[in-house]
């Protein structure tokens, strides 16, 4: 059921939020490559100026393509945020911006190397500086620095990537910097760049890559020097303040794909939902003792599509409170600093609260569509494909945790619960929260610290490792269901929806709430018997619910999204 492989000529005039007719005009075909479609939106939307320069109408398209082509989405958040948004911020030379802005060149971010895992701050590509001409050569020292998985192997799409390297003068090791390389023109791959495709992947299928560098030039002017000054004599300056402090600064590129992703992750959630709670009233289920019921009457389907809409609901509100932070770009850029570290711990807890979520709510609605869900015709398995990557891509979500657990760690003990809102926390989840994690707090810098006597600190984490995660968890469950109620909002529902989320999260965890003694059994009940109310109560408001996820429906095109599903699958 795809539209019409010509498009028509769209012209988008400047400042134009995006809409789903607009989208659909210029990426009229998610079976063919998404290059094209990129260019076009971006030539028509950006106007030659970046589209993370208007983050409303940047966020409105990424959450309309990541409804309409998973596939789309991914492309056009590792050009319009990982290459643009470093550009920007680390000092790309102005032509270079307008060719990405433009569309001229299609971006690409090279960072992960496949012998380091998600070790990026381990990085063994190496740039080192040619005092001769005072351009840089950039090499890949052996295998297992190859760049891994850049979706890179198109050969007819010219790359213009952001490329985490070490740099080196001489033999001083100064840290990661990040270059702006040209992989491929229009006349075919640059010399020196090796491309290795990558046979084709059965989810989120894209022109994936291995890449090296033998001896590769990068000029000067693509260096993102981030406020660094080389001098005539080859000696650097660095504002970062040293080796370490510079890799932490690049690596810090990651919160422009956090921005992006946890808004393609939350709004492929709600065009889940979408899509499975009304085709959940038009399908019928036979009853053990005779007659038919419409599915969405059993409480069963219900726990799980009106849970799947709470968490879409809850996943969304997460991501839009992060986008300016993750997109800020000061006047000129960063010249050698970034966001605050509490700010950076922030983003990347919130990528890994709304990922959670989103995978959840897709994984829920495929389970209520049983085999209808399997298949990609109706979309939602190529929805769980996204939300699936990005638990690992955009950084992993344990390990996010992990780090994220060093620093609760070194910080001071959580403050109790505060006043939640304007309104009492009626089911007495705050305190609860709050207090899971200043016990989780205590029980692991107690630990440690009767651990660091004569123990390695590295084994000591490592052997705690369980424990820090459960503290980062619980850390993050906190700080989000806080979020949650305090959403301002003056809709009954979507307050509904947020309530539930926040339910949802304590009849979950109850086990480890029993086991921290912080809830009674007969208290867990009290919580679960809330949640299924709400459920039987938005059983007569599905419609409304649907349009709280504010997808269009002409982008999410499916058999079990019509009316007559049965005549969509069985018809010639």
């Amino acid at each position: 059921m795809t539209a019409p492989l010509t498009a028509p000529v769209v012209t988008a005039p400047a400042g134009q939020r995006p809409t789903a007719a607009l989208l659909r005009a210029l990426a009229p075909d998610r079976t063919a490559s998404p290059y094209p479609a990129l260019r076009r939106i971006t030539e028509e939307l950006g106007a030659g100026r970046p589209l993370l320069a208007e983050q409303p109408r940047l966020r409105d398209l990424l959450e309309l393509t990541a409804a309409a082509d998973p596939r789309l989405f991914h492309v056009m958040f590792l050009h319009h945020c990982m290459t643009v948004g470093p550009a920007l911020d680390y000092g790309a030379q102005p032509a270079d911006v307008a060719a990405l802005a433009s569309g001229a060149r299609i971006g690409a971010a090279l960072m992960t190397e496949l012998g380091r895992g998600n070790s990026t701050a381990a990085i063994r590509t190496e740039a080192r500086l040619d005092r001769t001409s005072g351009d840089f050569v950039l090499h890949t020292p052996e295998p297992g620095a190859a760049k891994y998985p850049p979706n890179v192997a198109d050969p007819d799409t010219p790359r213009l990537a952001v490329v985490s390297a070490r740099l080196r003068i001489d033999e001083a090791d100064h840290g990661v910097f990040l270059f702006l390389v040209e992989l491929r023109d229009t006349r075919g791959t640059a010399p020196g760049v090796i491309i290795r495709p990558h046979p084709p992947t059965t989810l989120l299928p894209l022109d994936y890559a291995t890449v090296r560098f033998d001896r590769v030039r990068v000029p000067r002017h693509r260096w993102l020097a981030d406020g660094a000054v080389l001098t005539t004599d080859g000696r650097l300056h660095d504002p970062a303040g040293g080796p370490d402090a510079r890799t932490r600064r690049s690596l810090g590129m990651s919160r422009f794909a956090c921005g992006a992703v946890t808004a393609g992750l939350a709004a492929a959630a709600r065009a889940a939902v979408a899509l499975a709670l009304p085709h959940a009233t038009r399908r019928t289920t036979a009853q053990r003792g005779g007659g038919e019921r419409s599915a969405l009457d059993h409480l069963d389907q219900q726990r799980l599509l009106f849970g799947a809409a709470a968490d879409a609901y809850a996943a969304t509100v997460l991501a839009r409170r992060v986008t300016a932070a993750a997109w800020d770009v000061p006047a000129g850029g960063g010249r050698g600093s970034g966001p605050a570290p509490e700010v950076m711990r922030t983003i990347a807890l919130s990528k890994v609260a709304v990922s959670r979520l989103a995978d959840r709510a897709v994984a829920r609605c495929r389970s209520a569509t049983g085999a209808l869900g399997f298949f990609s015709e109706n979309r939602l398995v190529d929805y769980q494909a996204l939300t699936t990557a990005f638990q690992s891509a955009c950084g992993d979500n344990r390990m996010i945790l992990l780090d994220a657990a060093r620093s609760l760690a070194a910080d001071a003990a959580p403050e109790p619960a505060p006043g939640c809102g304007p309104a009492p926390d009626e089911d007495g989840l705050t305190p609860l929260f709050h207090a899971h994690e200043a016990l989780l707090h205590q029980e692991l810098t107690t630990r440690l610290a009767a651990a660091a006597a004569g123990t390695d600190p590295a084994d000591a984490w490592d052997e705690h490792s369980r424990l820090a995660r459960a503290l980062a968890t619980a850390h993050l469950t906190r700080t989000a269901a806080d979020a949650l109620a305090t959403h301002a909002t003056d809709d009954p529902l979507a307050a509904e929806l947020l309530r539930a989320a926040r339910l949802d999260r304590a009849v979950t965890g109850s086990a480890r709430y029993l086991l921290s003694g912080l809830a009674t059994p007969d208290r867990i009940r009290t919580w679960s018997a809330a949640l299924d109310d709400i459920h039987r109560r938005l059983r007569h408001r599905a419609e409304e619910v649907v349009a709280l996820m504010d997808t269009p429906p002409e982008l999410i095109d499916a058999p079990i999204a019509g009316p007559d599903y049965i005549s969509a699958l069985t018809s010639d």
